[in-house]
Formats: C-alpha cells, structure tokens, sequence
C-alpha cells in the first residue's frame, strides 16, 4: 500500500497500486504537491528523513508507480486507435449498403427487369461494344428518361455514370509506362519527364513539329484494383461460404477434380503453413496473352489484359467469366515480352 497523491486523498489514505494509477488519471494531482520538501511522502530525501533502504524501497514502488501509469496511458491509446478505426470501418459499411440499396432500386416503380444498375451497366455495354462515342452516348442519356415514366432514376449525363460506376470501385488507375516498357512513372518515377532507364520522353510528341505534348502520355497501363472487389465478395455471406470451399473439400479417392487435389496445392501447403492454416487466404492463378482489340488483320498491335482466377471457389464457379478478375490492361503496339513483369510488379 501506497500513499496516493490525487486531489482527494492528498497523500493521507493509502491504497494499492493499480488504486492510486486509477486516481491519478481519473482524478489528477494535487497540485500543491510540488515542492521538493513535500516529495518525502515518495521516498525524496529530506535533512533528518529517513534512512537509504527506506528512500530506496519508496523509490522503487513510485517508479512502478509510473511505469503502469505509462502502460495504462499506451493502452488506452492503443483502445483509441482500434476503436476511430472500427468506427471508420462501421461507417463504410454504412455507406456501402447505402450505395448498394441505391443500386438496386427499380429504374421506375413499376419496373420489373431492370433496377438502376443493371440499366447503367446495361447501357454502358453497349456503348462499349458499338464503339459509341461520349458524345452520342450523351445524347442518349438525355433522351432516354422522357421516353420513360416521369419517375425514373436513370442518370442523364456520362459524368454522373462514370462518377456512380466509380463509387462502387469499378473505375481503374491510369498509370503512366515508358513507351519502352522499362519502367513505371510511379513511386520515385512518379514525376520524371523521361525513362531513368532509356530516356525516352514521357510524352508524346507532334510528328509535324516536333513539339512535345505534355500531358498527354506515350504509354498507359490501366490497372483494376483488386483488394476492394475481394472485399465485396467477403461482404456476401453466400460468396464467403464458397471462398472457403477448397479448404473443406479436397477429394478422398485419388482424383482430380481441382487444384485443390494437385500436388502442387500440397506443396504450397507444406511450404507455407502458416498461410495454409487460415481457409480464407485467396489462392489465384494469373493468366495473360496478347489480343487485337481493334480486328484489324494485318496489324502488329497487340494489348495484353491479364486475369486472374480465384481457385478458392468451387470447380463449377471458379472458371465462370463473372469470377475471372481483369486487373491489368497493358497496352501496345507489341507485345511487352520479358519486359511484362515490369508491368506485373504494380499488380
């Protein structure tokens, strides 16, 4: 037992540590406690006080004293931080399932076919697969909704489809690359104007005057970011479920229905345990090739997307087109060859 310091017990009642540290920083110190002279109640040395081993172990239980004070101030920050973070993530999840009852909301009253997600998406398909232009596609979105009952929820402009589109975090990074596929002008590169590498410029440049457009990139890979779109899958409790699969059904009679049954899959297992313990880490495969988007023949241009699989799920899901993740876009004219991992590295 200790003699507590705080304004109410003013050195007078004793109590055990964990009591007085509670005192202290619920109720604070007495402020007339100040002077050195006053300081003998905690072991200070005084003309006359009391002896070395006495000072000694009064010294040794205020240093206690303040070590738990300090442990009990990182914890309760330590509370502080967990606690503005899952306040943060509560409210995203607020937001999200706000966006989401948006999404699914009928393109009008009656309307039974489309909600106003699947008409946006419906609509932007095929903008993209007719080679519509901003413009024509404007156009459309500003007659559509007179041709529809008056209280429709269809947007009337392509900003405010991209700007929904993109709150679901269906939009991509524009990243810019070396026309040379050396590098990446991110991270350190981020604000050169050439390649540290070739010293290719940047930019583009006018084949008539040479001069340099600034602003306008040689070379941009688009990337899709894949940690949110994983992020929704675990907010489905069905999808979650699925995600798990590989992890509870590894065949029992020698076949091969899945990765899950390969050699390789037991290798990794036993390479990485600790990763294998937990079902919910994601196992995927990435595939790429080179295509023509334009169906030009005789063309040497060739963009590379590259895809990855999720073999989490279920053989009779995992190969489904909708759970086959586009994350790069790497552009052309040729192929990027050795040089693609300088494009892998972001993903």
């Amino acid at each position: 037992m200790i003699v507590c310091p705080c304004i109410d017990c003013r050195n007078i009642d004793r109590h055990s540590g964990c009591v007085v540290v509670d005192h202290l920083v619920t109720r604070g110190m007495d402020e007339a406690y100040k002077r050195r002279c006053d300081w003998y109640h905690h072991g200070e040395l005084v003309s006359g006080g009391e002896s070395e081993s006495k000072v000694s172990q009064w010294n040794d239980e205020v240093v206690e004293l303040y070590q738990a004070a300090e442990y009990l101030d990182e914890e309760f920050d330590a509370m502080v931080q967990l606690g503005e973070i899952a306040e943060r993530d509560d409210k995203k999840e607020d937001e999200f399932l706000a966006k989401l009852a948006d999404a699914e909301t009928p393109l009008y009253p009656s309307c039974v076919n489309h909600s106003k997600l699947s008409a946006i998406v419906s609509l932007f398909r095929l903008k993209t697969k007719n080679g519509w232009s901003d413009k024509s596609f404007n156009d459309l979105l500003e007659t559509l909704p007179e041709m529809l009952p008056e209280d429709n929820v269809l947007h009337t402009s392509l900003y405010e489809v991209k700007k929904f589109l993109k709150s679901f975090d269906m939009g991509y990074q524009k990243i810019h690359a070396c026309v040379n596929d050396c590098c990446l002008f991110r991270k350190k590169y981020k604000k050169l104007q050439n390649c540290p590498k070739c010293n290719a410029s940047r930019w583009k440049t006018n084949m008539h005057t040479g001069e340099v457009k600034k602003g306008v990139p040689q070379k941009v890979l688009r990337y899709f970011p894949i940690i949110p779109r994983l992020k929704r899958m675990f907010r489905s409790e069905e999808m979650a479920r699925d995600l798990r699969w590989h992890f509870h059904n590894k065949s029992t009679d020698g076949k091969l229905r899945h990765p899950v049954d390969s050699v390789t899959w037991d290798q990794m297992n036993a390479k990485y345990p600790l990763f294998a313990s937990e079902e919910r880490n994601l196992r995927l495969g990435l595939s790429t090739d080179g295509f023509n988007p334009f169906n030009m023949k005789n063309t040497r241009y060739s963009c590379w997307p590259v895809l990855l699989v999720n073999y989490n799920l279920p053989p009779d899901l995992c190969m489904k087109k909708e759970n086959i993740m586009l994350t790069l876009l790497i552009p052309g004219p040729q192929q990027p060859g050795n040089s693609i991992d300088v494009y892998l590295n972001h993903l």
